[in-house]
């Protein structure tokens, strides 16, 4: 940390800090690649980087590339928007007392951390668009005077989003900072869009978004140099944008803490889904809550997700077999979920009868394959016949396929144990 001492002017301080946090930066870097290894691969990128930058401007372009439309291009923008990093203020939780008795440091501070981020913003959006700037001119015939209106519109937008999403984070929290962060960026991403779409390559159409963009950024800035008494949340801010690219390193290698929740979203009353009192029935109908209340719920989600859209694209009968390969994964994935449920300390005390989990299994993978197959057979059923009833007629459908598929755990079963 670095003291704040008479002799150090507000300038000195900012700098000092900003030196500071990028050497961090930089020896994060270090200690996650090597050296040696990036030079190595380094090189020969580069080098292969500019053959295809150069085959971009001279040579002819594949049909797919020509055939890309508009929207990739604020798509593509609007990702790297998002993606860049927020205003970084560098005040740290022991600087609370001395900034409270001198506002003019915090607001130096402030105005420099705002230039430094706005200026590094505008640098990576720079060497985007010289990448980007063949597929601009040759794609879509833009000019060098509408890819210089399109970089002034999308840094006008950044210098937007940046103090927007600031001001957001300062002044809520939680799910409201979330939310309220989403919806703007969302009238954002509108409104840029429909600028790419219908008023580029036309200059004075560029003058009412550039006005609306510099009009926001000085009102944002304007209320966010006197806003006051939201010391911690800047703090807890600034800690959170200094820490973005340790997160990203540290994301395939620490799992995140799990929620501590003192009653689940799902199935609260924990009343009964069957009226049988048998034991493979209430073993099946905890299971299935066990799964739906844990983290594993997510990742079925996800699983759904993806599952629905690999069956949408694919023509048919391709999207069948893709179809028929990603329920086979569903119930392989499944079935562990099952048998790892047996395994647990409190079956294991249970008086039951043997064949207890055997009896349990075709019960439990109906249970817990049926919302996922409810909506991928309905997703390929609206692919299939073009039609709101082929969705209906699916979902029907889904109820059948999930009782053929039930006993199929068996295939991947390797045995079974007494419960």
């Amino acid at each position: 940390m670095i003291r704040i001492t008479p002799d150090i002017s507000v300038r000195g301080l900012f700098f000092r800090r900003w030196l500071d946090h990028f050497r961090k930066q930089l020896n994060l870097l270090r200690s996650t690649f090597d050296g040696i290894v990036l030079l190595y691969i380094g090189i020969p990128a580069l080098l292969l980087l500019g053959r295809v930058y150069f085959g971009l401007w001279r040579e002819e372009l594949p049909e797919w590339l020509l055939q890309l439309p508009l929207t990739a291009v604020p798509v593509l923008l609007l990702l790297l928007i998002y993606v860049l990093g927020g205003v970084i203020l560098y005040i740290e939780a022991a600087d609370v007392l001395f900034l409270k008795q001198r506002s003019s440091w915090k607001k130096g501070l402030l105005i420099r951390g705002a230039l430094a981020g706005m200026v590094s913003s505008l640098l990576i959006i720079g060497v985007c668009f010289v990448l980007i700037a063949p597929l601009l001119n040759r794609v879509y015939s833009m000019g060098l005077t509408d890819i210089l209106l399109l970089f002034a519109i999308t840094c006008g937008f950044k210098s937007v989003h940046l103090f927007g999403a600031n001001l957001i984070a300062i002044l809520w929290s939680g799910w409201k900072s979330a939310v309220l962060q989403s919806a703007a960026f969302s009238i954002l991403g509108s409104g840029f869009t429909l600028w790419v779409l219908l008023g580029n390559g036309r200059p004075a159409s560029a003058i009412l978004p550039v006005a609306i963009c510099l009009g926001l950024t000085w009102l944002m800035a304007w209320i966010r140099l006197r806003l006051n008494g939201r010391f911690h949340a800047e703090v807890r801010e600034d800690e959170r944008q200094k820490t973005l690219l340790t997160g990203l390193l540290l994301a395939g290698s620490v799992d995140r803490p799990p929620a501590v929740r003192t009653r689940p979203w799902l199935f609260r009353r924990g009343g009964r889904l069957f009226r049988s009192s048998r034991p493979e029935v209430r073993i099946a109908e905890a299971t299935f809550k066990s799964f739906f209340r844990g983290r594993e719920f997510k990742l079925y989600s996800q699983f759904v997700f993806f599952g629905c859209l690999a069956v949408y694209f694919p023509p048919y009968p391709v999207n069948f077999i893709v179809y028929a390969s990603v329920l086979a994964l569903l119930i392989y994935w499944l079935n562990g979920h099952r048998r790892a449920f047996f395994t647990r300390d409190l079956l294991s005390i249970l008086p039951l009868e043997e064949f207890t989990e055997y009896r349990a299994a075709s019960r439990t993978m109906r249970l817990l394959l049926y919302p996922g197959v409810l909506f991928m057979t309905a997703v390929i059923g609206a692919t299939v016949f073009h039609t709101w009833w082929g969705t209906v007629l699916a979902a029907l459908v889904s109820l059948l396929v999930t009782i053929v598929l039930a006993p199929m755990w068996k295939l991947f079963a390797g045995g079974y144990r007494r419960s």
